[in-house]
């Protein structure tokens, strides 16, 4: 039986401007990607969804996930939904 297997990363890059904190850089290996930040606390704090098109992990899968914030920059990254992980026998 063979298995498939995700491996993707993402890392993120966020910086201070005028405008806030924003999203300087995104550097990604599919299946994983960010969603436009967004900014309904405004713009000191970015929102940012990862998104993972597969709908859930399975066993096996690897997602590497970095992000670098310069100084005083705010951001919450999280994802639009509960993340379903699933076991393969």
């Amino acid at each position: 039986m063979t298995v498939s297997q995700w491996h993707a990363f993402l890392t993120l890059g966020f910086s201070k401007t005028a405008r806030g904190t924003v999203l300087k850089t995104c550097d990604h290996k599919a299946p994983l990607y960010v969603q436009k930040p967004f900014y309904p606390e405004g713009a000191e704090t970015a929102h940012v969804y990862l998104l993972h098109p597969p709908g859930g992990l399975v066993s096996g899968d690897r997602l590497t996930i970095t992000a670098n914030l310069a100084e005083n920059t705010h951001v919450l990254i999280t994802t639009p939904g509960a993340g379903r992980v699933y076991r393969v026998s």
